[in-house]
């Protein structure tokens, strides 16, 4: 393989991206919900239920029974040591993948995540969070992780560590794209010709960083199809799975550039049938099965193709 970058150092990068990207994603949606949970006129048939199913390992039975529970979210979700994904796990997960990456990552993007590890690890975090400060925590955290993203863009060389850098960060970004939308489709039986009105769809939207954009492009009901439209199809939406799909694209094509390994062209190759299988499915005539299987199948070879990726890159086995 002609990468000349030590496979420890590129998988640092890809997953530091992962790691950071996981966390963004689900800080937003914490803070959706949290915000919209305020809000007593409406009518709220999920509570943190998404929220839980995708970023948690938390029972079925669990989840229903804390989906409601404001205090217990947003303390198993930011700081819970036996939370696998919590955010204070995944920022200690991601500085560990920076460190065994300083020489290809930047000074100021190597001490925001180290600020950020400190505040995660503050002993004073879980009761702050019981208290009205929570909002304010929350708001900081994401703000961090905006500035997170700025200091990436900014700061980082296009080489190497950027092209592994960004492919895992939109393999997250599209995993947690698709997932979010499966929640939302799943309870109506992915339904493209109901009624649901805009506040339904609200928190999907508000989630991926696409409600203003929606409103500003799609103000005529009915929005079941037209959400399909935005979250997958919609090539200027920085969330949409086709968007995602062709920066990994992008950034594969440049990995591979110089190579000729049969390896490497078997993995572009699969890649390239999973970015036409979305690409080239009509979602004006799309139906409801179709939908379902749209999602289900892409999320599956997507985390197929990360799996082989690795191996090819970081010498799993």
């Amino acid at each position: 393989m002609k990468v000349n970058m030590l496979s420890r150092v590129a998988d640092g990068m890809f997953w530091l991206s992962r790691y950071m990207e996981r966390t963004d994603g689900m800080l937003l949606t914490l803070n959706t919900f949290y915000i919209l949970s305020f809000d007593k006129e409406m009518n709220d048939s999920q509570g943190y239920k998404p929220l839980l199913e995708y970023y948690t390992d938390l029972t079925k039975e669990q989840i229903n029974r804390s989906q409601y529970d404001t205090s217990y979210v947003l303390k198993y979700i930011i700081c819970d040591n036996q939370n696998y994904n919590s955010v204070k796990n995944l920022v200690i997960k991601a500085r560990e993948n920076a460190r065994g990456s300083q020489d290809k990552i930047t000074k100021e993007l190597w001490e925001h995540i180290n600020s950020l590890y400190h505040f995660m690890n503050s002993p004073e975090l879980p009761k702050k969070l019981e208290t009205n400060d929570a909002l304010n925590i929350i708001t900081k955290l994401n703000k961090d992780l905006l500035l997170y993203n700025g200091i990436l863009h900014v700061t980082m060389p296009r080489g190497l560590g950027w092209w592994f850098s960004s492919i895992g960060k939109h393999i997250e970004r599209c995993l947690q794209t698709i997932s979010l939308t499966q929640a939302y489709y799943k309870t109506i039986n992915y339904n493209l010709d109901g009624d649901e009105d805009l506040l339904y769809w609200r928190r999907l939207l508000l989630s991926l960083s696409g409600y203003e954009l929606y409103l500003k492009s799609y103000s005529n009901i009915p929005h079941n199809r037209k959400i399909v439209q935005q979250v997958i199809f919609n090539r200027d939406f920085a969330h949409s799975v086709t968007y995602t799909l062709e920066y990994i694209d992008k950034y594969l094509e440049s990995l591979f550039k110089d190579n000729n390994l049969s390896e490497a062209r078997k993995l572009q190759n699969q890649f390239g049938r999973l970015k036409s299988y979305v690409e080239f499915t009509d979602y004006h005539h799309l139906t409801n099965q179709q939908l379902e299987e749209l999602l289900t199948n892409t999320k599956a070879q997507l985390i197929q193709f990360s799996t082989d990726f690795s191996k090819l890159f970081f010498s799993y086995t």
